[in-house]
């Protein structure tokens, strides 16, 4: 019977050994998030409108121009993937347009110069005073690609080409107009992570 014990101890010892074993730590897209703020700004555009009243085309203008549009994102940084909310204002002319949207940026890798893509997509107000249109609201859309450096751990900046548009359904003196936009833009942004 005394052999029998010390076999049997020894039988249940590798079994006890597993039950206090931690499994192995397995890490995911969440465990490193963090907020950040970026305030960017548009620094050359080229774009072209075209206005449509009761389906009859009023004008199509292609415009090439500084730009004075800026815009501020907040949102979360996945390990280096952001998702930001991006409101955004530019005037030009007797033209004004609101837009609030999601941005998607994507690197490439994971160094301190990285190339990104983005995605983007929201709605936006138009305001045109000839026309006497006043926050009429219509859908927008983007996409781009640029390159980030990375100061620190804290702070970046970005230069970046972007291709958006935007389209509006808008009431013209009783009259349904369509008007549409889109083009590219060169775009610079200075952020903070937190």
């Amino acid at each position: 019977m005394k052999k029998i014990i010390p076999v049997a101890l020894c039988a249940l010892l590798p079994a006890s050994v597993f039950a206090t074993e931690t499994p192995a730590s397995t890490t995911n897209i969440f465990d490193n998030t963090r907020f950040f703020m970026e305030y960017g700004a548009s620094i050359f555009s080229s774009a072209g409108t075209k206005t449509k009243l009761d389906s009859q085309t009023l004008s199509d203008i292609d415009t090439t121009s500084i730009n004075a549009g800026t815009s501020l994102s907040v949102g979360a940084d996945f390990d280096g993937i952001q998702l930001a909310f991006t409101p955004s204002y530019s005037d030009q002319e007797d033209t004004s347009i609101f837009d609030l949207g999601l941005k998607l940026d994507i690197p490439f890798m994971d160094t301190k110069l990285q190339p990104y893509i983005s995605l983007s997509a929201g709605i936006g107000f138009i305001s045109i005073d000839s026309l006497d249109v006043d926050n009429e609201i219509g859908f927008g859309y983007g996409i781009g690609a640029g390159v980030k450096y990375t100061f620190n751990d804290n702070m970046y900046v970005k230069i970046g080409l972007e291709y958006s548009g935007a389209s509006f359904s808008v009431d013209v003196y009783g009259y349904d107009a369509d008007i549409s936009a889109s083009g590219f833009g060169l775009t610079t942004g200075l952020g903070y992570r937190f």
